[in-house]
């Protein structure tokens, strides 16, 4: 088949709820010519390198919203390990991470970011995660 197709996989809540499904996915894309884009917040470090690769996941492209935000200036708070940021700024990085890259589908179990995803060419799927009751609210 050989295409463009993009897909976007976010990992905390898809890719490490569902390992199997996504690796089966992310392979079968990645053979097919197909790009896929990790889309997550956290920074690509070797802890995500591990986990990633303890899961299967083949990709083509790491997009990392604490990265975005610090190349553009914007100020990073930790509270122990979890970033926070300008909301706004946080919950619209994804979307526009991929209305520049040309994703066809972004695959997330949040529904925080859905809102920003109205007004660009990428659908948004998002993913029933029965076990995750709440979602952290960077602000």
């Amino acid at each position: 088949m050989n295409n463009t197709l993009k897909i976007g996989l976010d990992i905390h809540g898809v890719i490490d709820t569902f390992p199997e499904k996504f690796k089966q996915l992310a392979y079968a894309l990645v053979k097919d010519g197909a790009e896929v884009h990790i889309i997550t917040g956290a920074k690509r470090d070797s802890t995500i390198e591990e986990e990633l690769a303890r899961a299967g996941i083949r990709f083509t492209h790491y997009f990392s919203i604490v990265e975005y935000l610090e190349a553009n200036g914007e100020t990073i708070k930790w509270r122990g390990s979890l970033p926070y940021a300008d909301e706004e700024k946080w919950n619209s990085a994804k979307s526009e991470y991929c209305e520049r890259a040309g994703i066809d589908f972004m695959i997330d179990d949040s529904p925080i970011y859905l809102e920003s995803f109205h007004d660009i060419d990428t659908t948004y799927l998002h993913v029933i995660n029965r076990g995750r009751k709440t979602f952290e609210v960077r602000q």
